[in-house]
């Protein structure tokens, strides 16, 4: 293996063959012939290329590695590249795959090297998840933002700039900030068109500020000096600056909006909605050209407050003010404006107004009754429906103006069995089982799972975590895999899927319940209610 290395991937292994074969060594080059090896780790490129085997007398350790008809096929192709080379230098990292979803198109996004911290942190784990969901990808140096998106060899007129909210601090503290909108502008400009901007320049907010605080209260590190609020109110300027916002969770719900805006691209390019003029060098040298007083901010209106690219899940956003909201509007429901409707009357035409003023005065009657009630007696109908006991009496009352959870969440719940909360990780995984997967077929494996839970917007948290602990959204599955019967199962080659005996228990029914609860929520991304909602 070193013989065929490049000394520039400082990737020898230089240790001794015992070392590399306990099986708690971690050495990162080892452990590509652990991933070839794999069915579970190369199973989406064909693999696994290697098997390992036994073999006493043909070595000290006893330990033989040899490619398997997939790998061979493989590494003959990789031989025959290698001999027509020399080669340019090619992309760090790329999407895999020898074909493309159609919804990509001819698009392929191209990524700044230095995302996620770079191959030494987080770059590689983002690859991975590009990979999973199939975008078309390139890792390269970026001079300008840190995402662009080619159609064949030419750039599309939207430019993406990725900020943690420990990267905005930072950038505050440093001056980055405004340089790199400047840079931006000055780009729109020439993608855009000129004075037209027909550019999009947009950024994806990651992460919650005031969940990055250190001592002291400020965000990232405390020598930045930049409070919750400072960035905070830097991110509400971009609009008026000329920039769109996107706000993502964590990276993997980034890396979800960078795959439907590789989609939205597509889609304009095949109908025609976007101008697509310069190769990559010309954009660059363009720049270069173009006065800084187009990298000023914009003063026509025209051009500030722009519409994201694509629209984007906020609601882990809100989720504390909505109860907030709900909780105020309970104890003011008695005026002609109340508007809690729990269980609106289905008339066959649609609820019309004067259903809203008959759903208003049955809303007013039930709030007067239950406000006779003690504290005690509300908490009891709270409990018998499986609900918070704890609060105002306003926020007791609010719940019970909610329609009741289904039968089988409560049922559960009474005989002690596990019910996992909306919103939480366990009630994404099984959502996302149910609207992806068909009883019968294979499971779907933990990586494709960990996306499609992203994508419903059910977890509290995000699926990847928050970064502060080795906890992430998987970390409840062995709870879904307990009881009698199970939630969830399985299945060979480490694939999931929902239990389906008995009928009125198994998991596919608990999670048609928790995706009716998601949706009375307003947390369920799906579009597709379910009955009962």
């Amino acid at each position: 293996i070193n013989s065929l290395l490049d000394s520039r991937a400082n990737a020898n292994l230089s240790q001794t063959a015992q070392q590399y074969l306990n099986k708690d060594n971690l050495d990162p080059g080892w452990g590509q012939v652990k991933k070839l090896c794999s069915t579970n780790a190369a199973s989406e490129l064909g693999g696994p290329f290697m098997k390992e085997r036994k073999r006493k007398g043909a070595c000290s350790s006893g330990r033989v590695f040899e490619l398997l008809d997939s790998g061979r096929a493989l590494a003959t192709k990789l031989r025959a590249l290698a001999l027509s080379g020399p080669f340019e230098p090619g992309p760090l990292r790329q999407l895999p795959d020898e074909s493309v979803d159609q919804e990509f198109g001819n698009v392929t996004m191209s990524m700044d090297f230095r995302e996620g911290g770079g191959g030494g942190r987080s770059l590689h784990k983002m690859c991975d998840q590009l990979d999973i969901r199939g975008v078309p990808y390139v890792v390269r140096e970026l001079k300008i933002a840190d995402y662009i998106f080619f159609v064949g060899e030419k750039l599309a007129p939207v430019l993406i700039e990725r900020k943690t909210a420990d990267d905005v601090a930072g950038s505050l503290h440093d001056g980055r900030w405004e340089r790199q909108q400047r840079s931006m502008r000055k780009a729109q400009y020439v993608l855009g068109g000129g004075s037209a901007r027909r550019c999009q320049i947009c950024y994806i907010i990651e992460g919650d500020a005031s969940k990055r605080t250190v001592h002291g209260g400020n965000v990232g590190r405390r020598t930045w000096f930049q409070s919750v609020d400072d960035v905070e109110n830097a991110i509400a300027k971009l609009p008026s600056l000329g920039f769109s916002v996107m706000r993502s969770k964590s990276t993997l719900d980034t890396i979800g909006i960078l795959a439907k805006v590789a989609q939205d691209v597509s889609w304009k390019v095949n109908n025609g909605n976007i101008d697509i003029m310069y190769s990559y060098k010309q954009f660059l040298g363009r720049v270069k050209k173009v006065g800084e007083d187009k990298g000023d901010p914009p003063t026509d209106r025209e051009h500030q407050n722009p519409a994201p690219p694509v629209v984007v899940n906020t609601n882990f956003m809100t989720n504390s003010s909505n109860a907030a909201t709900a909780a105020a509007a309970a104890s003011s429901v008695g005026d002609d404006d109340a508007t809690f409707s729990p269980q609106r009357s289905a008339s066959p035409g649609g609820p019309g107004p004067d259903d809203d003023g008959q759903q208003q005065n049955i809303n007013a009657e039930q709030v007067a009754e239950l406000k006779k009630l003690s504290m005690a007696r509300l908490k009891e109908l709270l409990k018998e429906r499986y609900e918070k006991t704890g609060g105002k009496k306003e926020e007791l009352i609010s719940r019970l103006l909610k329609p009741r959870k289904p039968e089988i969440l409560i049922l559960r719940a009474r005989r002690k069995e596990y019910v996992p909360k909306v919103p939480s990780s366990n009630a994404a995984l099984m959502i996302a089982l149910l609207l992806n997967h068909t009883p019968g077929t294979q499971g779907l494996t933990k990586e494709r799972l960990m996306v499609l839970a992203e994508e419903t917007g059910v977890s509290k948290e995000s699926m990847s975590g928050d970064g502060s602990s080795f906890y992430d959204g998987w970390s409840g599955m062995n709870q879904l895999q307990e009881g009698d019967p199970a939630l969830v199962r399985r299945e060979k080659g480490h694939r999931y899927s929902l239990t389906t005996q008995p009928r009125e228990s198994a998991g596919v029914a608990v999670a048609n319940a928790l995706h009716i609860v998601a949706h009375r929520e307003g947390l369920c991304t799906c579009g597709s209610p379910p009955n009962g909602v």
